[in-house]
C-alpha cells in the first residue's frame, strides 16, 4: 500500500471523530494531496447513494471535503440497524440478504476480506487515507476488533486519540483508553481534545499532565465550532435555531437519513419533536425516512390529531420515503423485507406501499409541475437527490392538499428550494469545510503531524492556492540541543527539522546493547528522513546531505570516537563549523550534557567530560539558537 494511513481514534461514540476526519481530509486536500476517507464498518441508517451502490453518509462527507468521488470502497460494511430484530448488512455499496441473517459473530469471519481488498485498493491509489474509527478501539471483548485495531495493523496506520471535552472526564478518558490500548499504544501519534467551550488557559494545564502521564503529545484543543454539517447520527444532533419559521422534524424510533435536515438550522427554527407538544406552533412539519415504517407507525399513530389539525389549518407537511410510506392506506410486508406482515397506515395518502426484496438504490431528479398551495413556489424547479427505499406504490412527488409526499431524499439541500421555501440559502456544504480545515489548522499542531506521517505536498496546484510546500526553505545555520540522556534531544531534533532532513549519524554499533538503541531510534525517525552514518568526519558527511536540513545525533559520541583515533575534537569541531558556514544549510547540532554530576574518577573520563564541555561552547558560540531540553521540554538558552 503506498498511501500513509492515519486512523481517528475515539474514547467513544460522538465524540467528533467524524468531524476530525472531515476536518484533516479537507486540509490534505489544500496541501495538494490526494486523499481519501476510510472506515471498515459503521452502523447507521444514514446513508447516500452513491456510484456503486450506497455508503454512511459521514463517509460521503468526508469524500466530498477530499475533493474526491464519492465511493462505496471508502465504507465497505455499512450496517443498518432495524430495532431489537436484526440489522440490514451492506456491503461496497450493496445489500447482502445473507449476512444479513446472520448474528454478529456469525457474520464477522465475512467481513474481513470486503474490508481489506477496499483498503488496499484505495492505498494503491491515494496519497494519504485518514481512516476513522468506530467507538473507542478499547473494547477488549472485541479485541482485535476490525474497525479499529485490525484495519490500523493493515494500513500501518499511526493513531490520533480524540475526546470530547464537553461530556466531562476528558482527561480520565484520554488516560484510560491509553493505558488499555496496551501493545498498540505504539501506534499512538497525537491526543486530540474537542468541543471545548469558555477560557482554553484552564484546560492548558492537562496537556502537561496527560503528556507526563502518557509520553504522547496533545496536539491542541479544538473549540465548539458552530458549524452546520450533515450528522452521522441525528439523534445526537442538537440543530442550531436561526430566524425563521419553526420546522418539526418529527423523531420516531428508526428514523433515518436526518442528516439531510442539515441546511434547516441557517433557514428556520429546527426541532426533533419526540412529542405532539414538542411540534406544537410548527409552521411546517416533517415526517423523515424510517428505517422501519411498519414499527414506527404505532408512534406515529400519537402523531395523527396534530397531522390531522395541521393540514385543515392549510399548513404544509412534507414526508418523505418512509415518512409518505407511513401517511398511506397500508403497508403491505408479506414476504417479510422488513417486518412480515399487513400494516394499516395513518391513510392520509390514497395508496397502499408493497416491499419488495429489490431496493431501489439510485440518484434521482424531479421538476416540479401542477403544485398548489403553499408548495406552488416550488413549480418550474428542478432537484436532485436520491431515492433509497423497498417500498412501491406512491408516485416520485404527490400532492394532497397542504400534504407533499415524495421519494426524494436531499430535497432541502437544494438551493432552489431552500430559496423558494424559505426565501434564502444555507451556506454552501464547500464553504462549512473550509471553515472546519481553517479551525483545524489554527487550532491543532498539524505540522507535527505531517512530520510524522512523512507527508510532502504535491506540487500540482490545489484549492485556494494552498499548494505551498509544507516546509519552506529553511534558515542556513546552527541549532544547538543540549540535555542529559532521555530528555528529549532527539524527539525536538524532529520537530525542528520536519518531514525532509538529513540525519548524521555518529554511533557505531559495537554492542548488542548499542545495536538495538541505534534500531529504536532509526524506528522513531521520520520514514522520509535520508540517514548517513559517520563517525568521525562531519564535513564530509554534510557535503554529502542531500537536505537543506540535517541533524547530527550525537556530538556526545563524536568526541568519544574522535579521542579513540587520537583526533583533536576542538580542532574536529572548528572545522567543522567552517563547513556548516559555508554550507547554505541549518544543522542541528545534538550534544549531551554531561558536566553537572559528580566528578569522574579517572583521568580519561575528566579529560572528556572538559573536552565535551568545551566542543559544546563552541558550538554554542556559534549557533543561532540553544536549547536545554529538561524532561522533554525545551527551553530557549
Amino acid at each position: 500500500m503506498k498511501a500513509k494511513a492515519l486512523i481517528i481514534w475515539g474514547t467513544g461514540s460522538g465524540v467528533g471523530k467524524s468531524l476530525i476526519t472531515a476536518g484533516l481530509l479537507r486540509h490534505f486536500r489544500r496541501l495538494g494531496l490526494r486523499a481519501a476517507p476510510f472506515k471498515a464498518q459503521n452502523m447507521s441508517n444514514h446513508s447516500r447513494v452513491v456510484a456503486g451502490g450506497e455508503m454512511a453518509s459521514a463517509q460521503w462527507l468526508q469524500a466530498v471535503a477530499a475533493g474526491t468521488e464519492p465511493d462505496p470502497r471508502m465504507n465497505p460494511i455499512l450496517i443498518k440497524p432495524m430495532g431489537l430484530e436484526g440489522s440490514q448488512v451492506v456491503v461496497l455499496g450493496r445489500v447482502d440478504p445473507l449476512l444479513s441473517r446472520l448474528s454478529w459473530k456469525e457474520r464477522r469471519p465475512h467481513l474481513e476480506a470486503p474490508v481489506r481488498e477496499a483498503l488496499e485498493a484505495l492505498g494503491k491509489e491515494f496519497d494519504v487515507l485518514v481512516l476513522e474509527g468506530a467507538g473507542s478501539p478499547v473494547e477488549r471483548n472485541l479485541w482485535p476488533d476490525l474497525p479499529n485495531l485490525q484495519v490500523a495493523e493493515w494500513a500501518g496506520a499511526q493513531a490520533l486519540l480524540v475526546a470530547d471535552v464537553d461530556q466531562g472526564g476528558s482527561l480520565a478518558a484520554l488516560y484510560g483508553t491509553w493505558a488499555l490500548l496496551g501493545e498498540h499504544r505504539e501506534k499512538l501519534l497525537g491526543l486530540i481534545l474537542n468541543k471545548f467551550r469558555g477560557d482554553i488557559r484552564l484546560l492548558e494545564p492537562a496537556y502537561r499532565l496527560l503528556e507526563g502521564w502518557t509520553g504522547i503529545p496533545v496536539l491542541g484543543t479544538l473549540p465548539m465550532l458552530p458549524l452546520e454539517l450533515p450528522e452521522e447520527d441525528g439523534f445526537r444532533h442538537h440543530p442550531r435555531k436561526s430566524l425563521g419559521p419553526k420546522v418539526a422534524i418529527l423523531r420516531y424510533p428508526h428514523a433515518s437519513n436526518l442528516d439531510e435536515f442539515w441546511p434547516l438550522s441557517e433557514l428556520a427554527q429546527p426541532v426533533y419533536a419526540r412529542t405532539p407538544e414538542e411540534a406544537q406552533g410548527a409552521e411546517l412539519l416533517i415526517l423523515p425516512g424510517s428505517r422501519l415504517p411498519a414499527r414506527d407507525l404505532a408512534w406515529l399513530q400519537g402523531f395523527l390529531p396534530l397531522l390531522r389539525a395541521h393540514l385543515e389549518a392549510g399548513k404544509p407537511v412534507l414526508a418523505i420515503c418512509g415518512g409518505a410510506e407511513m401517511l398511506a392506506q397500508a403497508i403491505l410486508d408479506e414476504e417479510g423485507v422488513e417486518a412480515k406482515g399487513v400494516f394499516p397506515g395513518l391513510g392520509l395518502l390514497p395508496f397502499q406501499v408493497r416491499m419488495l426484496r429489490e431496493k431501489t438504490v439510485r440518484p434521482a431528479g424531479v421538476v416540479f409541475r401542477g403544485l398548489s398551495g403553499f408548495w406552488a413556489r416550488l413549480n418550474g424547479l428542478r432537484a436532485q437527490g436520491y431515492e433509497i427505499h423497498h417500498g412501491q406504490g406512491i408516485p416520485s412527488v404527490h400532492q394532497e392538499g397542504p400534504l407533499l409526499a415524495t421519494w426524494l431524499h436531499g430535497l432541502l439541500e437544494n438551493p432552489g428550494v431552500q430559496r423558494a421555501l424559505f426565501g434564502q440559502e444555507a451556506k454552501a456544504l464547500e464553504a462549512v469545510l473550509d471553515q472546519l480545515a481553517d479551525a483545524l489548522e489554527e487550532h491543532l499542531d498539524l505540522e507535527y503531524l505531517h512530520r510524522h506521517l512523512g507527508l510532502r505536498p504535491n506540487p500540482s496546484p490545489a484549492p485556494r492556492g494552498k499548494a505551498e510546500s509544507l516546509d519552506p526553505p529553511p534558515p542556513p545555520g546552527l541549532i544547538l540541543l543540549l540535555g542529559g540522556a532521555k530528555s528529549g534531544k532527539s524527539r525536538h531534533a524532529q520537530r525542528l527539522a520536519g518531514p525532509w532532513a538529513t540525519l548524521i549519524a555518529t554511533a557505531e554499533a559495537r554492542d548488542g546493547e548499542m545495536a538495538e538503541r541505534i534500531a529504536r531510534h532509526r524506528a522513531e525517525r521520520p520514514p522520509t528522513w535520508e540517514t548517513l552514518e559517520e563517525p568521525l568526519d562531519l564535513v564530509e558527511a554534510l557535503k554529502r546531505a542531500r537536505y537543506p536540513t540535517v541533524v547530527v545525533d550525537c556530538v556526545t559520541l563524536w568526541v568519544s570516537n574522535l579521542l579513540e583515533r587520537d583526533r583533536d575534537p576542538l580542532a574536529e569541531a572548528r572545522r567543522f563549523l567552517e563547513a556548516v558556514s559555508s554550507s547554505g544549510k541549518r544543522v542541528i547540532v545534538i550534544s549531551n550534557e554531561v558536566g553537572m554530576g559528580i566528578v569522574p574518577a579517572n583521568p580519561l573520563a575528566r579529560r572528556y567530560r572538559d573536552l565535551l564541555g568545551e566542543v559544546n561552547a563552541l558550538l554554542a558560540k556559534a549557533a543561532q539558537e540553544v536549547y536545554l531540553l529538561i524532561a522533554g521540554r525545551p527551553l530557549k538558552l
